[in-house]
């Protein structure tokens, strides 16, 4: 049942207070009207944003799975910069331990050779030098005694003068130096 101007002066209600009476219900009506309005803005708006999340949990279910891929390509990652980052510590040890076999007298031919059978899992290196540098170098001393080079000064080969009875001693004046002349001639 709607409010009219013909109802409310059946009513024996003055024709100021009618309209009077009619503006306050429409105005009434209005705001009831834009409350509608954003109620049902308001839900338009849920029902996107259910959607929304229904097309997201559809599209989330393979998530896992992407996850799971991504885990895996950091695991490797992680590994191949490991696997990086022990070859370039283990070359840094190889040439630190090629120093000190040039330091301990291996001959420069062999220190390769050395090298190949050296065990360097027992090495450590902190701070760019090898931990012990003294000891393992006295061992290499030791162990690795035949690849020293030794270098020793020889002087020149003399030859050896023919043997002899010693000869006769050099004459001390004239008559002797004959004597010894005609002596030798028999």
């Amino acid at each position: 049942m709607a409010l009219t101007r013909k109802m409310l002066k059946a009513m024996g209600i003055e024709d100021e207070k009618v309209d009077q009476i009619i503006e306050e219900h429409v105005e009434s009506v209005d705001g009831l009207k834009a409350e509608r309005d954003r109620y049902r803005a308001g839900a338009e708006e849920a029902e996107g944003l259910r959607k929304q999340l229904e097309e997201a949990k559809a599209a989330g279910e393979g998530a896992g799975e992407y996850e799971e891929k991504y885990k895996a390509k950091c695991k490797e990652f992680d590994d191949y910069k490991a696997k990086v980052d022990g070859e370039a510590a283990e070359r840094e040890k190889r040439g630190l331990y090629r120093k000190l076999l040039e330091d301990a007298g291996i001959d420069p031919k062999r220190v390769d050779t050395v090298l190949k059978v050296s065990d360097l899992s027992k090495v450590s290196v902190k701070d760019g030098a090898i931990e012990g540098a003294e000891g393992i170098a006295d061992g290499i001393k030791t162990e690795w005694a035949d690849f020293i080079a030794t270098t020793s000064t020889k002087g020149a080969p003399v030859p050896t003068p023919p043997k002899g009875d010693g000869g006769a001693a050099a004459p001390k004046n004239l008559r002797e130096a004959l004597h010894q002349r005609y002596d030798n001639k028999e």
